[in-house]
C-alpha cells in the first residue's frame, strides 16, 4: 500500500467519526471557557500501540494551571478516537501498517492525517486556546490546528 492509499483509507475511517468528535471538542472548548484563566491550550495526543500494527488512540488534554482538574472534569469524554483489536479485526476498520513501514513512519503519517482531520472540527471563538496535535513522548513535532488569527 502506498502512502496516499493508506492516508485516504485512514481519513475515510476518521471522517466517519467526525460528528461525535466535533461534539466532544465542543465540550472541551466549553470547559475551557468556564476555566478560561486556567487553560492555555489543548493538546491532541496520538497514541500508537507498541507493536504499531494499526490500533491507535486520540485523546485531548488541557495545558495550563488547572489542566489536571479540567481533564478530570471531562474524564473519558476526552477520548476523540480509538481503534482496537476486536473479534474480527480492527474496530473501527483502520488500515493495517503497510508492509515495510517502520513504526516511526506509521506514526508520522497517522499524526499528519489526524491533524488534517481534526483541524476543521475545532470550534472557533473565545477562549483563545492553542490547539496542537502531538505524541505523548514527543516523537513528532507538534502540529498547530484549529482557528487562527493570521
Amino acid at each position: 500500500m502506498e502512502t496516499t492509499e493508506y492516508r485516504n483509507a485512514l481519513r475515510a475511517v476518521l471522517d466517519a467519526a467526525s460528528q461525535p468528535t466535533a461534539d466532544r471538542l465542543s465540550a472541551i472548548h466549553r470547559a475551557a471557557a468556564v476555566g478560561a484563566d486556567s487553560a492555555d491550550g489543548v493538546l491532541i495526543d496520538v497514541f500508537l500501540d507498541q507493536d504499531a500494527e494499526g490500533p491507535f488512540g486520540v485523546w485531548a488534554r488541557f495545558e495550563g494551571a488547572d489542566a489536571f482538574s479540567l481533564d478530570r472534569q471531562l474524564g473519558d469524554d476526552r477520548e476523540l478516537f480509538g481503534a482496537i483489536w476486536g473479534e474480527e479485526g480492527w474496530e473501527p476498520a483502520v488500515p493495517a501498517r503497510p508492509q515495510g513501514w517502520s513504526r516511526e513512519r506509521l506514526l508520522d503519517v497517522i499524526v499528519e492525517v489526524v491533524a488534517e482531520w481534526i483541524a476543521p472540527l475545532i470550534p472557533p471563538g473565545a477562549p483563545d486556546l492553542r490547539w496542537e496535535v502531538v505524541t505523548p513522548d514527543g516523537a513528532t513535532d507538534p502540529i498547530p490546528v484549529g482557528p487562527r488569527d493570521d
